[in-house]
């Protein structure tokens, strides 16, 4: 490593301050000396620490990550701030979307944590990094600079667990790139984030050999002091909201007109103060350096999404409970507009609403009534707007005599529109501060209920790094003693597991751990984590109706134990918060498990309901030549949907078919399994129909609770193997679809059809999917 001018000077004062203290000791000034030497130890420990780093890689520390869902962007997030916290490093947070390979050229740390999702396939923002470096020759010099560590992020559950963490190492070793430290494979099926913890450990022991550290650095928490703090005091807060009393629209084609009369949170004293809030809002939004933009994985869908009109919603089940606690499996139909494209069985990404009892318990948690829920409000700067209450104070006796004069801001609120419509559907990469810039974390003018329902985790105990964060709300410092000791390194394992294990929700913590708390809405938006849209199959094609989609949707909800154990488990653990007996008896009653978006969905969804979404491709596609394909397809419950869109096209094409004389040659095949036929038959007349009119060649049912011994989809497929083969050694096609232990067994079934022929072939799925004739989805 070259020897920098800087680094010579550092040489140089540290030489200069050792002769000084020679000369000082062999003076007679010794109680000047102490006094200096004193006042040197509190410095010298950074100097130290600055003095070995290597600056060259310091200041070249890029963290990367592919992320579906924003657990990958979270931990990104989290791991910039502890780099900075230990090494005093400022890392740069990069969305894989966004990778520029002349950067990844350059000399410096990659960290790189990447999500597998789907069939052992790259996040959505990370497709196009991995097809680039599945392009590159072994020989490449884009990654012989680097040093890298990986986190992995998978589950279990899936057969191809962590398959792009452990691409992305083998792609980096070819590469010849230099691995700082071991690749951990997250597991989200057990505890992802104490994953995460093993990994940053293991990465942080080996970063100061790296970085020519005479000391490991060690960061100790203050966690004994207990301190009630304020969220005006949190560097994080950065915005505040500003309330619109009213917004005059006009036509599109005509001049838009927004006179924005806004409210001071942080001073509600200041009546006379609009006028001018409102030209700060101006100058924010014209200046161009002043951009309303997100940058996370969920802003992307925030700020550019679908939307469409509930036209029904109804439950396929009979002979149920029709109760809120019944079960339920829902067609909902959509209408959209004709322009909006989408293919049978694609996917379809929802964002849905908080439920109503969650959203109840919130707003009456943070003082909202119901006037106040209804009321629209904007994201502005919160250090801007504070800095700007001196000017407001100078300027009082000029405007208190001055009208409101709508014509002064006709030609900025238009200006300022315009600018928020370009603004708003900006995806930025750049996650360095810049005080011109606000982020903001979700699309406003927004009423404060849809802030809340649409795009706030009410349900979910934040992680770690965010729920400390929300000690800024408690009042009451006994509790405060409880939340940080719940919280600190020695406890914090043992108090997650015991949340894990009873399946404990952010109400249930904040009724135990902050019933003192405070909540104020401006902090509250934003540290509570964002509202992640859910996938759902499209169970209709556009060839039945180009402008309407249809879901089907089974309730999530079950019965779980009440909170009595994990309470035991607290006090056994000296976690035993102050409770009154009624919030005892409260938590020790019965409870049940509900599906957020499943719940809402089937129970308060209704007719007419405007619904967020957008759409993505599914592997779910019908060969080329469908009239002479062979088909078979295999479903459990709800995994029926892209057949029952697969059943629209098959009508659309025979149709055709029979148009133009021609005969079908290839033969559908559907295995299809629920639990009693008289319940949970999913599309039952459909099918049925189909199967009349020549549609389906086949149907083999499998209804598991008819009989006194259970049957299911791969035994069927044992019992009628002689078709399955003759199809398969014909080309026929495979698709698949229901729940991950479903998804295994038909698999290891189909695998071991060749045994059955007097064939040894033990890899012969493997051989299907690699030519595309075996497509599974699973949940």
């Amino acid at each position: 490593m070259f020897m920098r001018w800087n680094k010579i000077s550092r040489y140089t004062l540290l030489s200069g301050i050792i002769i000084s203290f020679g000369l000082f000791y062999k003076s007679k000034n010794f109680n000047l000396l102490r006094t200096l030497i004193r006042k040197l130890s509190s410095l010298f420990p950074v100097f130290i620490k600055n003095n070995f780093l290597n600056n060259e890689i310091k200041n070249s520390v890029k963290i990367y990550f592919g992320s579906q869902s924003g657990t990958a962007e979270e931990f990104a997030k989290e791991l910039k701030a502890n780099l900075n916290d230990l090494f005093h490093i400022q890392a740069n947070i990069i969305d894989l979307e966004y990778f520029n390979k002349e950067e990844i050229k350059s000399f410096g740390i990659r960290i790189f944590i990447v999500a597998t999702y789907g069939d052992g396939e790259p996040t959505d923002n990370a497709v196009e990094f991995f097809k680039w470096l599945k392009s590159l020759n072994n020989d490449n010099d884009y990654f012989r600079n680097t040093k890298y560590s990986i986190m992995g992020l998978g589950s279990k559950q899936y057969k191809h667990f962590n398959k792009i963490a452990k691409k992305l190492d083998t792609f980096l070793l070819n590469f010849k790139a230099h691995r700082i430290s071991e690749t951990i494979y997250g597991d989200d099926d057990d505890n992802i984030y104490h994953d995460f913890e093993v990994w940053k450990n293991k990465f942080f022991l080996q970063l100061p050999k790296l970085l020519n550290m005479k000391n490991i650095p060690v960061y100790v928490p203050k966690e004994d002091i207990i301190e009630l703090i304020s969220w005006t005091d949190m560097s994080e807060i950065k915005l505040d909201i500003q309330y619109c009393d009213h917004i005059i629209e006009e036509d599109n084609n005509k001049k838009e007109k927004n006179i924005i009369v806004t409210e001071n949170i942080i001073n509600e004293n200041f009546t006379i103060n609009q006028q001018l809030l409102n030209n700060e809002q101006n100058k924010l939004s014209i200046n161009n350096n002043s951009k309303h933009i997100s940058t996370d994985i969920i802003g992307k869908f925030y700020f550019n999404h679908l939307t469409g009109k509930v036209i029904s919603n109804k439950n396929l089940l009979k002979n149920v409970d029709l109760s809120n606690n019944g079960d339920k499996v829902n067609h909902i139909n959509i209408s959209i507009e004709e322009n909006i494209i989408y293919k049978a069985a694609d996917n379809l990404s929802i964002l849905t609403k908080n439920t109503n009892e969650v959203m109840n318990w919130w707003l009456k948690r943070l003082n909202i009534d119901d006037k106040e829920k209804t009321k629209k409000f904007i994201f502005i700067n919160r250090n801007k707007l504070r800095d700007n209450s001196s000017v407001m104070n100078d300027q009082k006796d000029e405007v208190k005599n001055k009208t409101y004069n709508n014509n002064v801001n006709k030609g900025n609120n238009k200006k300022n529109n315009d600018d928020n419509s370009d603004n708003n559907i900006n995806s930025n990469n750049n996650y360095n501060d810049n005080d011109d810039d606000i982020y903001v974390p979700f699309p406003t003018p927004c009423s404060v209920e849809d802030a809340l329902s649409y795009y706030c985790d009410l349900t979910t105990i934040p992680r770690l790094n965010i729920l400390k964060k929300f000690k800024c709300f408690i009042k009451d410092i006994e509790e405060l003693k409880m939340f940080n000791f719940i919280l600190s390194n020695n406890q914090r394992n043992t108090f997650f597991n015991i949340c894990k294990e009873c399946d404990m929700t952010f109400i249930e913590f904040v009724d135990m751990f902050m019933q003192s708390a405070v909540f104020e809405l401006s902090p509250f938006l934003q540290l509570i984590p964002r509202n992640t849209p859910k996938s759902y199959t499209i169970s209709s094609s556009p060839k039945e109706s180009k402008d309407i989609l249809s879901l089907t949707v089974k309730k999530k909800q079950y019965c779980i134990h009440s909170l009595r154990r994990a309470l035991k488990n607290f006090k056994k653990n000296d976690m035993f918060p102050k409770l009154s007996e009624q919030k005892l008896r409260d938590l020790c009653s019965r409870r049940w498990f509900k599906g957020s978006s499943s719940y809402y969905l089937t129970e308060e969804l209704n007719v007419n309901d405007i619904v967020k979404f957008n759409i993505k491709s599914s592997k779910f596609v019908l060969p080329e030549n469908i009239q002479s394909s062979h088909i078979i397809m295999i479903a459990t419950g709800t995994g029926i949907a892209p057949f029952k869109a697969f059943l629209s096209e098959f009508i659309y094409y025979d149709q055709q078919i029979v148009k133009n004389n021609f005969v079908r040659k290839g033969k559908r095949i559907l295995f299809y399994g629920c639990r009693k036929r008289e319940i949970d038959f999913l599309y039952e007349m459909e099918i049925m129909d189909a199967l009349e009119k020549k549609h389906i060649d086949e149907t083999y049912f499998a209804f598991s609770r008819d009989q006194e011994s259970k049957i299911y989809v791969q035994d069927l497929i044992i019992q009628n193997k002689e078709l399955v083969w003759n199809l398969l050694q014909k080309g026929a096609y495979i698709y698949v679809c229901g729940n991950s232990n479903m998804s295994k067994d038909v698999n290891k079934t189909i695998n071991s059809l060749p045994q059955h022929f007097k064939q040894n072939d033990k890899k012969f799925t493997k051989k299907l999917k690699k030519s595309g004739r075996y497509i599974h989805e699973m949940w």
